[in-house]
Parts: structure tokens; C-alpha cells; sequence
């Protein structure tokens, strides 16, 4: 794919997603599965807009990654499958963080329709942020490995992605660090924003 392309996924995907957190976003960080389904339903359109955002948003972002990884075929056996794991991680995450996001809609139209267990329901089974996460940070880790082996952006970006992805990989596997979710997805963010910014100034061999 065009390096142009995949850059204004990586940087299209962050932005969006980012956005919904600063405008359409409704808190429920500390909350229990139904104080979750109140408090959508009271800021109903504001939870569904966010949510479709962030469906198309995180989507872009992932699949952003995935076709960057795909870009990084070589000679380098190592590299090749690297980029080829890190970018089956990366696509796996996708249709796993559809169903999350749309679990928040689905729920909001089934408590409306069928009352609130039903919502709750949904809601339960939509819970599934840590897996998305792992298989992100996971197969950011792998991508990264495969960026330093090509030395692409001169291996700087692949060395962050994998600090990054390595330090959540063991956070959340064995909870050494106490870290915000919030401010592990910010620092991905920012990493795939930037990552975006490169592959987009940078020509197409």
C-alpha cells in the first residue's frame, strides 16, 4: 500500500480517537456494570457518537500499523517474520475492538427495548479492553523489532515501540507498575501518531 495512505491512517486513527475522549466522552472508569448502562443511557447520544468514533478511529489506527508492517518485506528473514506476526497481532485487535465499542450501543438499544438486564448483558460480554490491549502492545512490541532490523526511521521508532510495548506486555501480564490504562493508550497513541507523520513524508521506493 502507499506509504502516503498508511501515514493518514496512523495519523487519522490517534486524532479521532483522542477527539472522543476530550468531547464524547462519558465516564465510567470506577464504575460497576450497571452504574456503566445509567450513565450511557443518560448521555445517550454523546456515549454513541464516541462510540462510533472510536470504532472508526481505532480501526484506522490498527489497520494503519498493520499495513505498516506489511510494508516492511526485505531480505532480512528475521524482519520478515517479525513484521508478519506483529501484523496478525495488530489485525486480530480490529474486529475485537469493533465488538467492544459496539457493545456500548448494542447495550444502550437493548436496555431501551428489552430493559436494563438485557443492556447489562451486553455490556458484560463487551468487556474485553485488556485483551485488545495485549494484542495491541504486543504486536507493537513485534513490529518494532521488525523496524530496527530494517532500520527503518534510522531504528529510533522501532527501539520506543519496543520499550513501549515490552514495559505494557509486563504490566499487565503481572501488574509490576501500577499504570493508568489512560495513559498507556496516550503513550500509543502518540507513538503511532508520530510513526504516522514519518511514513507520510517519507517517498515511496
Amino acid at each position: 500500500m502507499n506509504s502516503r495512505v498508511i501515514g493518514v491512517m496512523l495519523i487519522i486513527g490517534p486524532i479521532l480517537t483522542m477527539g472522543t475522549w476530550l468531547f464524547y466522552n462519558v465516564e465510567t472508569s470506577e464504575m460497576n456494570v450497571s452504574e456503566t448502562l445509567n450513565a450511557l443511557l443518560a448521555e445517550e447520544n454523546k456515549a454513541q457518537m464516541g462510540a462510533m468514533i472510536r470504532m472508526f478511529g481505532l480501526t484506522s489506527m490498527f489497520m494503519g500499523l498493520y499495513f505498516l508492517a506489511r510494508s516492511l518485506k526485505s531480505d532480512n528473514s528475521i524482519s520478515n517474520v517479525c513484521s508478519e506476526i506483529g501484523g496478525l497481532l495488530l489485525l486480530l485487535a480490529v474486529p475485537i475492538w469493533v465488538i467492544l465499542q459496539g457493545s456500548d450501543i448494542g447495550a444502550i438499544s437493548s436496555a431501551k427495548e428489552f430493559g436494563n438486564n438485557e443492556g447489562e448483558a451486553i455490556l458484560a460480554a463487551g468487556k474485553m479492553t485488556r485483551m485488545v490491549f495485549f494484542l495491541f502492545t504486543t504486536g507493537i512490541f513485534i513490529l518494532g523489532i521488525a523496524l530496527s532490523v530494517v532500520k527503518r526511521y534510522e531504528g529510533i521508532v522501532g527501539l520506543i515501540f519496543r520499550i513501549v510495548g515490552g514495559l505494557f506486555i509486563i504490566t499487565s501480564l503481572i501488574g509490576i507498575l501500577q499504570i493508568n490504562d489512560g495513559i498507556a493508550w496516550l503513550g500509543m497513541f502518540a507513538l503511532t501518531l508520530v510513526s504516522g507523520i514519518l511514513t507520510l513524508l517519507k517517498k515511496d521506493s
